[in-house]
């Protein structure tokens, strides 16, 4: 029986430090099998890049495609942090150097209706005598992709369609999967002919991965802490396949890459030279607290509501991790101090609603509930920052029923009145204030980050005065 080796990453999100270990690992793991006879094909499940990074962020993505190149992969997904947080112009540009091929079977240019130049619906590759074919799909958040100028398919229509294409011509088919654990689920029961389901999304680690009906799914869990490695065993005449088996492999027990090192090493420098210029000079402390109202805060939320043109904003303290000393501030500065993919966006609530949310907001178990997911890169929710309204509440009250007053742009609130608000798409994905999912017309504003609307209102001396102005008045 010959043995076909695939070692994948997913979800690797930009954590250079541990690029290093999977280079080793993937080349140690490589030698020793082609050193056996066998075939080695490296492939990475998407989400390789994180724009929280400096590093990705100043290059574009170009520090990852480097080191993926020296590291030897053949085949990469496309994950939603590199659909949906780079620019339509820059994902096309993304992978001009890469010396791998992207593969997704399900984005499609909105304009054109085509698959993008950079990407293979699909490939076929003969492996000693053993035809696969392997078959992308992403995680369709239509709506975003569509406001940055892509259309995302179904990816269950779309494996369908590319299983009709593919079955005739190959012996074996691989999904390489960013959609999460449940939806490969429910791949393999759907399609009980794809073999393998490499996974990622969702950050689940599959030590030994798992079968459902005749299917092996298996996935690496996150950040790069794994290297995962899925073996086929095949008879190369009668092109039948023996076994499916796989494991994943602790990264930093392989030791450091040097060659990939010294890649992070120059890039690292060149990014903090792209980033250091200065944006703005400040000329006092801009401090923010998570546990109360804050000047830092209170500018972020006067900034989200000025950006998307609103009668309120609300946006939760815990977005922004330090406070701004006096002194230059730059956008390395920035990405350290907001460094979230959490884009702003408008909906409409009733006065009551309003009301409900700020009253929870106040609970000490939201003020200090951990968060994770949803694009947040922080540690807690913190308190709600808002604009455009003062409340007058009393903390010792009884929970729930702290607010006294609420006023709106000098008006008091009115229960059935609809008011346009200002927030963040977190709030419109998470169950932490419920009513924020109520309005089915969210305006999401695209491709900014909210890190951009703070570097804007930073360089506004009317809102950084204004941000000092009291909006919670504690009696």
């Amino acid at each position: 029986m010959n043995k076909l080796h695939i070692l994948h990453t997913n979800d690797i999100h930009s954590h250079f430090h541990q690029m290093p270990f999977i280079a080793s690992g993937i080349r140690s793991l490589r030698r020793q099998y082609e050193n056996n006879g066998d075939q080695v094909v490296t492939v990475d499940l998407g989400d390789h890049m994180d724009r929280m990074s400096p590093v990705t962020e100043a290059t574009w993505g170009q520090a990852n495609i480097e080191v993926m190149n020296k590291t030897g992969y053949n085949l990469a997904a496309i994950g939603n942090n590199e659909g949906l947080t780079f620019p339509k112009q820059q994902l096309g540009e993304l992978y001009r150097n890469a010396q791998f091929e992207v593969i997704c079977h399900n984005l499609i240019d909105r304009t054109t209706r085509k698959i993008p130049d950079f990407i293979k619906p699909y490939v076929i590759r003969e492996y000693n005598g053993l035809r696969i074919g392997w078959i992308s799909v992403t995680a369709p958040f239509h709506t975003f992709y569509h406001l940055l100028g892509w259309q995302i398919l179904d990816p269950f229509e779309q494996v369908k369609v590319a299983l009709d294409q593919l079955r005739s011509h190959t012996d074996l088919i691989i999904i390489l999967s960013h959609l999460g654990y449940k939806q490969d689920q429910l791949l393999a029961q759907q399609f009980p002919e794809i073999q393998v389901i490499l996974g990622a999304h969702t950050h689940h680690l599959l030590m030994a991965g798992e079968k459902i009906n005749q299917t092996f799914i298996i996935q690496a869990g996150k950040f790069g802490q794994y290297i995962g490695r899925t073996t086929i065993e095949y008879d190369p005449r009668t092109r039948q396949v023996g076994a499916i088996y796989g494991s994943c492999y602790e990264s930093q027990y392989f030791g450091i890459d040097r060659e990939i090192q010294e890649v992070i090493d120059r890039r690292s420098l060149q990014s903090d030279h792209i980033l250091s210029p200065s944006v703005v000079h400040l000329q006092e402390l801009y401090a923010i607290d998570w546990k109360m109202e804050s000047p830092l805060g209170n500018l972020l939320a006067e900034g989200i509501r000025n950006w998307v043109e609103a009668d309120i904003s609300m946006v939760n303290a815990g977005q922004i991790l330090f406070s701004l000393p006096p002194g230059p501030v730059s956008k390395k500065d920035l990405l350290t101090v907001c460094p979230h993919p959490i884009n702003p966006c408008r909906l409409k609530l009733k006065g009551k609603a309003i009301q409900q949310i700020l009253e929870q907001s106040l609970m000490e178990s939201n003020i200090s509930r951990e968060i994770r997911g949803f694009g947040f890169r922080g540690k807690v929710l913190g308190w709600m920052c808002v604009d455009g309204m003062e409340i007058t509440y009393d903390p010792s009250g009884v929970e729930g029923q702290r607010i006294c007053k609420i006023t709106i742009n000098g008006n008091p609130l009115q229960a059935e009145k609809v008011y346009t608000v200002g927030t963040i798409d977190m709030f419109t994905f998470s169950w932490v204030y419920p009513l924020f999912r109520e309005d089915p017309q969210v305006e999401y504003f695209l491709p900014e980050f909210i890190r951009d609307v703070l570097e804007k209102e930073l360089q506004s001396d009317n809102a950084m005065h204004s941000s000092s102005k009291k909006r919670w008045i504690s009696l």
